[in-house]
């Protein structure tokens, strides 16, 4: 696996991860999940802590990486991820900035 596979697998894990974790697009996927199992179940508590939930994205998607990550297949959606994770971190960073001021 290239530095760079590993880099957009890396943006891909955290995207997803924040997706799942605290999107308010996935909010009736967890919202759901926790009404069905109940709060206290392993699996509603895993989708509402990001650290508990990276664990099991990465595990996923850097085994797509190490098998499949030079395929464009893995490559287009992983950097649309990353971007899309990046671009995010940056607003929230300006958007502080201007607050600020």
């Amino acid at each position: 696996m290239t530095i760079a596979i590993f880099l957009l697998a890396l943006g891909a894990t955290a995207r997803i991860t924040r997706f799942i974790n605290a999107d308010y697009l996935a909010r009736h996927l967890r919202a759901g999940i926790i009404r069905r199992l109940g709060p206290d179940h392993d699996v509603a508590y895993g989708i509402t802590c990001a650290w508990c939930l990276s664990v099991w994205v990465a595990g996923g998607v850097m085994t797509l990486a190490w098998f499949y990550g030079e395929h464009p297949g893995f490559i287009i959606p992983a950097a649309t991820l990353t971007a899309s994770y990046l671009v995010g971190l940056a607003a929230s960073i300006l958007d502080t900035a201007e607050e600020m001021d």
